[in-house]
């Protein structure tokens, strides 16, 4: 003997519970995607500042050391140039 079963369907308003909770899903993974991009994006870009700060430090530092053999140790206004020696 061979049992005959019956198919099943959702409702309507299943499907569409389905349906929207699916979209909703796909959403999320799209929006997951997305800040795991920027993630990657703001590390990168942290990483690029960090050297850049680097380059700018080293920069200041071969400044200063050539200004204090030129004029000795002193503070400069950087607006106007003008050099205080000191003492």
């Amino acid at each position: 003997m061979s049992t005959v079963t019956e198919n099943k369907f959702l409702s309507e308003e299943e499907k569409t519970t389905l349906s929207t909770i699916q979209q909703k899903t796909q959403s999320l993974i799209v929006e997951l995607g997305e800040i795991s991009l920027n993630e990657i994006n703001l590390k990168t870009r942290k990483a690029e500042a960090e050297t850049f700060l680097n380059t700018v430090a080293e920069e200041e530092k071969t400044f200063t050391t050539k200004v204090f053999e030129k004029y000795g140790k002193c503070n400069i206004n950087p607006e106007t140039g003008e050099i205080t020696v000191v003492g």
